[in-house]
């Protein structure tokens, strides 16, 4: 036999189901950032580039490594680290990069 609900105070339900799913989404949020973060337990300094036109990302990436340091692998890091999925980039886009000594560390790991 089914029983049926009867919900007195639309009022207050509503409140508390707003309520509800905003600790659902926050408790999604802080999930997923737990794992996707490469300094979340690291305190390093991200260096903020914005593009210009004609800029890519081996022309920005140079001004970043030295002769020690295969750039290839720095982009494909740069990439990761952005979320690009090409090496593809567009003016007035605002990209992370690390210094070569920071790159370094984090690649021993």
């Amino acid at each position: 036999m089914r029983t049926k609900v009867v919900i007195r105070n639309k009022f207050r339900f509503g409140i508390a189901l707003l309520l509800l799913m905003i600790f659902v989404v926050m408790a999604l949020m802080i999930s997923i950032g737990e794992g996707k973060s490469i300094d979340k337990e690291k305190n390093i300094n991200w260096i903020f580039v914005k593009v210009k036109e004609g800029d890519s990302l081996w022309t920005i990436s140079k001004d970043f490594v030295d002769e020690n340091v295969d750039i290839r692998d720095y982009i494909s890091f740069i990439r990761k680290v952005n979320r690009l999925e090409s090496a593809v980039v567009y003016p007035g886009q605002i990209l992370k990069f690390v210094d070569v000594k920071t790159y370094k560390l984090l690649c021993k790991e």
